[in-house]
């Protein structure tokens, strides 16, 4: 047999150890502390939530904006009394000119 024609053998990982995992575990739990300890990255969150609630509010005004000026729009239009003579025209009673 030729090295390309040999079965090849396929190495079998070993079951991890309680040992293994709880070293494992420490030294994520180690690193996990580390980071949010750091003052650098505290501040990174802290502007990160600011700029979200800024972001935030920045698109609520910007909704609220257009909404206010299509309202004074109709107000200036006449849209209101638009709306009232259609309504005393759907009322029942006497029919009125």
């Amino acid at each position: 047999m030729t090295a390309e024609t040999a079965p090849a053998r396929v190495r079998q990982a070993r079951p991890e150890g309680l040992r293994q995992r709880m070293v494992r575990y420490r030294i994520l739990f180690a690193v996990v502390t580390h980071i949010l300890r750091d003052r650098r990255f505290q501040e990174k969150v802290i502007m990160c939530a600011i700029g979200a609630v800024a972001l935030a509010e920045l698109g609520r005004d910007n909704e609220a904006r257009p909404v206010r000026r299509i309202a004074a729009r109709y107000k200036s239009a006449g849209a209101s009394q638009e709306l009232a003579r259609a309504r005393r025209a759907l009322e029942p009673g006497p029919a009125r000119p």
